[in-house]
């Protein structure tokens, strides 16, 4: 049987509906990072993990996603008490910097 990977004790989770995408991150955070990654591919699966699990240190949110987009997970996670205080990254390939920028600050 082979060792379990122990982790620094960081709980990480990365959130994107393209799982291609989710790949690629979760293998370039492992390859730079000591850290637990958990994946949701969409907004609903994010809130779920984020409210069932504890301990999770940071989130990484892809804006552009299908159904609800990252900001509308973002406002969703912060009236919650209990992941309200959860940094959140947000991540896209679109170019849109100042729009996405205001809309991210304006989530909190």
């Amino acid at each position: 049987m082979g060792k379990m990977k122990r982790y620094s004790g960081f709980r990480l989770l990365i959130v994107d509906d393209n799982r291609h995408n989710l790949y690629t991150l979760k293998s370039l955070i492992h390859r730079h990072m000591d850290v637990e990654v958990l994946e949701a591919d969409s907004g609903q699966k994010a809130l779920d993990i984020a409210l069932s699990e504890s301990g999770i240190d940071l989130i990484i949110l892809d804006v552009q996603m299908p159904e609800m987009d990252g900001f509308q997970t973002a406002s969703m996670l912060k009236i919650r008490k209990k992941t309200r205080d959860i940094p959140i990254i947000f991540l896209t390939a679109a170019y849109k910097t100042q729009e996405f920028q205001q809309k991210g600050y304006d989530v909190g």
